[in-house]
């Protein structure tokens, strides 16, 4: 079946992530996890939290492409220093970043509501697909917003204490 990425899809996101404790909302594009590309759109709201995370499956690559609004991407080393910050937006200069697998990064919306589309190579096993970082809190950790903030303003070669 045809899956059309329209605005109607953006606002229904964007009403999810808007009424959702993570502040972001989710719609699979592919039909299973077998799949061998797997789609997703995501609407991200302020405040949503994606902690610092990589695929370290060698074939793990990934597409993040801006849909809406403007998304900021940060990339770390291993031990959680900045090496490279982009922002993303679908008015450009720079829409999407494709990474190699074992990336270190994070993403958060610049503006209060944008809408990105991931593509990665599946299958998608769960129990694989990332290794969150020991450096950063995870998403339930009451310093998660100070981290983001943090994150959000930092520059290239910080680390975060």
């Amino acid at each position: 079946m045809s899956q059309l990425i329209d605005r109607q899809l953006f606002k229904q996101l964007l009403d999810e992530a808007r009424n959702s404790p993570r502040k972001r909302a989710h719609r699979n594009l592919h039909q299973h996890y077998e799949e061998p590309v797997q789609r997703v759109c995501i609407g991200l709201v302020s405040g949503t939290y994606v902690p610092p995370h990589a695929h370290p499956q060698a074939h793990q690559w990934e597409l993040i492409l801006s849909l809406q609004g403007r998304v900021g991407l940060v990339i770390f080393d291993a031990s959680g220093c900045i090496t490279r910050r982009h922002v993303l937006s679908e008015k450009g200069p720079a829409s999407g970043i494709q990474l190699l697998p074992d990336t270190w990064h994070t993403l958060y919306p610049i503006d209060p509501e944008s809408i990105i589309l991931e593509i990665k190579q599946g299958p998608y096993d769960p129990a694989k697909a990332a290794r969150f970082a020991a450096w950063a809190p995870t998403e339930e950790a009451p310093e998660a917003s100070r981290f983001l903030e943090w994150v959000s303003r930092a520059e290239t070669g910080s680390s975060y204490c």
